[in-house]
């Protein structure tokens, strides 16, 4: 590129997957939709929510699965949400809860403390707090502590990968039996040159220091790296940077990209039980397909 501005108006563009999407506001009120769907049709002992810490964001949500039997040391799929770390909520994350808890899981969406209230050290902090009260927790819920898959979404994909790294201290770390990556960012190097950092405020040291594809991994779990076909090259380039930095490390990891679906519409294959994201969740789960199928 022929000046720094270019390059500038370049990142932007690229970092703002809005412009590109097919319904960024339907998208986004999907989510929303789906989320009061599933809090209205989990209710009474199915629903739980657990305080990692003092303050309201650090919360964690839990539906749980219809039947006392399911829940006998249910598999659980954790859930991060994105909006770059300084937008969206658990209000907006558990559009999956319904597919996957009559799958026979515990779903868990994660809350965090938005930038700039926090930064992002201390937000990938509060999700390793988060994972480990959720393990802590997980037998009381009818879950089984050793069978945590994490999954994240945009900047929620993020966080989730961190937490196989340095970056989050072992006890969170072996929490984990595996990730769901989606639409990810592992290179913070170009978002830290983006109008994204008006509110996160990373240094240049702070986006290499927190950046997954320059870290390894340290615990040797399967890791599903998944991108929608219409994002934005730059998630393609992070997809494909964090696959070749990570395989040398990691016994299972493969990414995969989502025929027609944007960064958005592309967690409609979560939601959906005939979806691939869907399908990738069960198999990291140990839910057979079959299964899924009677318990709905």
């Amino acid at each position: 590129m022929s000046s720094s501005s270019e390059r500038i108006a370049w990142l932007n563009e690229q970092y703002s997957p809005s412009r590109t999407a097919h319904d960024f506001n339907g998208s986004i009120e999907s989510y929303k939709t789906a989320t009061d769907a599933a809090r209205t049709a989990i209710t009474g002992n199915r629903h739980r929510v657990l305080a990692y810490d003092a303050p309201p964001s650090n919360r964690v949500e839990c539906f749980l699965p219809r039947t006392s039997a399911a829940r006998s040391g249910a598999p659980i799929f954790a859930f991060l949400h994105g909006g770059w770390w300084q937008d969206l909520s658990i209000d907006y994350a558990a559009a999956p809860a319904i597919a996957l808890t009559d799958a026979g899981a515990i779903y868990a969406s994660i809350g965090y403390t938005l930038a700039p209230a926090a930064h992002l050290r201390d937000i990938v902090g509060e999700v390793s707090a988060a994972l480990t009260a959720l393990a802590a927790h997980a037998t009381e819920l009818g879950g089984d502590p050793r069978r945590i898959v994490l999954s994240g979404h945009s900047a929620g994909a993020h966080l989730a990968a961190v937490q196989l790294t340095s970056l989050a201290p072992e006890a969170a770390r072996t929490t984990l039996a595996g990730l769901l990556l989606i639409g990810g960012a592992y290179d913070l190097g170009p978002i830290a040159e983006s109008y994204v950092n008006e509110k996160v405020r990373m240094s240049d040291a702070e986006a290499a220091a927190l950046s997954p594809a320059h870290l390894a991994p340290l615990h040797d779990v399967p890791v599903r790296i998944r991108v929608g076909e219409e994002e934005p090259d730059e998630f393609h380039r992070n997809a494909a940077l964090l696959l070749e930095r990570w395989t040398p490390n990691l016994s299972t990891i493969d990414s995969a990209t989502l025929n027609g679906r944007d960064h958005f519409d592309v967690l409609d294959e979560l939601a959906d039980t005939h979806g691939r994201l869907y399908a990738d969740a069960l198999e990291l789960l140990g839910i057979p397909r079959q299964r899924a199928a009677v318990g709905r």
